[in-house]
């Protein structure tokens, strides 16, 4: 049995406000909030960057935990407990904390974004809906969380104009507290029950196909964070004006939106292996078209393209998992999948930074994105995975 289909409707919406508010409270606000603590606290940007890296490495420390803790316990408690954690991290940096204790909010955040990022949320989905429930379900999340920046990096900012740091950590604490408490109201309180005919899953034992997986999804993620880190500065040492790289970079995270809707004609024509590997060979065209052309045009294409691409590939790693391993399994093999795709998205922006530093041009970096790309869009291929338990 699942959730019965009446209750869907709100568990759907409840996981896609509580994902909306976990991204962009913990992550799409940071940005304006470091610009804002340091002008507060005097703090220089490596400090605000280096607590929030140590958020994010703290992310991909504890996925794979929270992934075996959600299939066995639910989401209930970790889900509802993790925007509420959040909301007390945000809250105490509100009271302008020494360094030591900003740092130490960071990390309870990281936390946080463990528990409420889209990790969790999907398993829950693969718990409490029918198979030919989950694709529109997490459809619709996506959908709904893809749009966290453009809530909350304007929210944020009226908050900071309006009353300041303070305010505006006051702000996003209370809205992660509202989510808090209508996941526990809302979120059911133990995992999927297991059927009297139906017998627990083997417990999860990686093999080699799972490893690729894991291989070229992590290439993907750097791919990903490594060409959206350099878009704007590009354009911009490209001689474009401010209003163009804003509006391309815009441009990004809108393509997403109808690479989303798109995933499921395209599965339904090309099936979930090949898809995936298109989606890959798609996100590389982003950077090779960026580094091999200078036409404000082509960087248009080369950025929808990539933008489609990187927004279908959410719910491509999904149903591809989906497909080959058992959903009583899933918050663990896609915690598994989830520690080492986040670490590189941690590391991304250090590595890419570095060899700007030593190059003094951003062509060497995206030439290496591209040939990521390839690579994951040939790890995906081969070897083939063992067929998925019974």
């Amino acid at each position: 049995m699942t959730v019965p289909p009446p209750r869907q409707r709100l568990l759907l919406w409840t996981l896609a406000f509580l994902s909306t508010a976990g991204y962009g409270a913990l992550y799409y606000a940071q940005p304006l909030l470091a610009v804002a603590t340091e002008q507060t606290a005097g703090w220089s940007r490596a400090q605000t960057g280096l607590a929030f890296t140590l958020a994010l490495l703290t992310n991909a420390a504890l996925a794979p935990v929270v992934g075996r803790a959600v299939d066995r316990f639910g989401g209930k408690v970790l889900i509802s407990g993790g925007a509420a954690l959040g909301a007390v991290a945000l809250g105490l940096m509100g009271l302008h904390p020494s360094y030591p204790a900003f740092v130490a909010c960071w990390v309870l955040a990281g936390v946080a974004m463990t528990l409420t990022f889209y990790e969790p949320v999907f398993t829950v989905v693969a718990q409490q809906f029918q198979t030919a429930d989950r694709r529109r379900a997490t459809l619709t999340i996506t959908l709904i969380a893809g749009l966290a920046s453009t809530i909350f990096v304007p929210l944020t900012s009226a908050g900071l104009q309006a009353g300041g740091l303070t305010m505006a950590l006051g702000i996003l604490a209370g809205l992660l507290m509202i989510t808090a408490g209508l996941g526990w109201v809302v979120l059911p309180r133990a995992a999927r029950p297991q059927s009297r005919h139906r017998t627990a899953p083997s417990p999860f034992v990686p093999d080699p196909a799972f490893r690729q997986l894991v291989l070229s999804f992590t290439l993907a993620r750097i791919v990903s964070v490594g060409t959206g880190l350099q878009l704007a500065p590009l354009l911009l040492a490209r001689g474009e004006g401010l209003t163009v790289a804003a509006a391309l970079a815009g441009l990004m995270g809108l393509a997403a939106l109808p690479g989303r809707i798109l995933f499921a004609p395209l599965l339904a024509r090309l099936g979930i292996l090949r898809l995936n590997t298109l989606l890959f060979v798609t996100l590389g065209l982003g950077p090779l078209l960026l580094a091999s052309t200078s036409s404000v045009w082509l960087a248009g294409l080369a950025i929808t393209l990539f933008g489609l691409a990187n927004g279908a590939l959410t719910l491509a790693r999904n149903d591809l998992l989906l497909s080959r391993y058992d959903a009583g399994l899933f918050g663990t093999v896609n915690g598994r999948l989830a520690g080492p795709v986040n670490l590189a998205q941690a590391l991304t922006p250090l590595g890419v930074g570095l060899l700007f530093s030593w190059s003094g041009t951003y062509l060497p970096s995206l030439w290496g994105l591209t040939v990521l790309a390839a690579l994951s869009a040939w790890g995906l291929r081969a070897p083939r995975a063992d067929p998925a338990p019974a």
